[in-house]
């Protein structure tokens, strides 16, 4: 069901059962933005059935925060303008000439193109893609834009990171709320999982600089408050640093975590430590 955060803005929750993100809906005096393009029709279905409930509107303007087929593969059900960052726009584009049947999807988690997880994921969402067809964004910016909807803008921030490179926030400073796509994640989609540490302090400094109360993961339970999004970021630099820093082996940075956390370690902790020792080794990424 549909959720309230804010006066001005509501939010589907995330389903990991088939990777489904949260969609969001800031809900201007004139028109409502609608965060994400979901992972499929049925997906989208659930969203606007969620605004009718509501009594709002259907999307005047439908933003994506990056590629990823669990964030764009709806947007053939939706009629608004698709906003995305120019990079989103090159990579959707080239994709919409790609076969998406099983065999085809299957070599290409072969040849390395693709993961198994989105693989397994899009196939439970979508069992049937004869009739999908990757929509290409009809309006796209570089740096930064914003869409005044009436009482509330939406700000649309690329900030890249380790996750995609062109991931892409949206700022309601009137709502104090930033809907952060996946770009705190690491990067899945090149072999083992890999943060920069680089990459995660510009990232984090740029976040945390955005006047915000509640932060918006794509994929996780709840919203977090600042000061929970704060406390996340300074255990991610934290290890971060160590990493860069000391070069410990895997069981030396284990070992250490619950002093660098303050706290027992949970296995998100150890996976996204264990990110950032991948992330010490070179690399040439493909932007797909």
């Amino acid at each position: 069901m549909l959720q309230n955060l804010t006066r001005r803005v509501c939010y589907l929750p995330a389903d990991p059962r088939t990777d489904r993100p949260v969609l969001g809906a800031v809900v201007g005096e004139h028109a409502l933005a609608m965060i994400d393009a979901g992972n499929s029709p049925a997906h989208v279905d659930l969203f606007l059935r969620g605004l009718a409930e509501f009594g709002l509107r259907r999307p005047d303007y439908v933003t994506l925060t990056h590629w990823h087929w669990d964030h764009t593969f709806g947007a053939q059900a939706l009629d608004a303008p698709l906003i995305a960052h120019d990079e989103t726009r090159r990579v959707l584009a080239e994709m919409a000439a790609w076969d998406w049947g099983d065999a085809a999807i299957e070599q290409r988690v072969v040849d390395g193109s693709e993961i198994a997880f989105c693989r397994d994921m899009l196939t439970a969402e979508w069992p049937d893609r004869s009739d999908l067809a990757i929509r290409v964004p009809d309006i796209t910016f570089e740096g930064e834009m914003t869409l005044h909807l009436g009482g509330a803008d939406c700000r649309l921030l690329h900030v890249g990171g380790d996750h995609s490179t062109d991931s892409t926030v949206v700022h309601v400073p009137q709502e104090g709320v930033v809907f952060l796509g996946d770009c705190v994640s690491p990067d899945l989609h090149h072999g083992p999982w890999r943060y920069t540490l680089e990459q995660v302090l510009r990232l984090t400094d740029c976040l945390m600089a955005l006047d915000a109360t509640w932060y918006v993961f794509a994929h996780d339970d709840h919203p977090w408050s600042r000061s929970e999004f704060g406390a996340h970021v300074d255990a991610l630099r934290s290890v971060g640093r160590y990493v860069e820093t000391e070069r410990p082996s895997r069981e030396e940075l284990i070992a250490r975590l619950p002093k660098l956390l303050g706290r027992a370690p949970s296995a998100d902790d150890v996976q996204e430590a264990e990110a950032f020792l991948a992330g010490l080794s070179p690399w040439a990424p493909d932007c797909v």
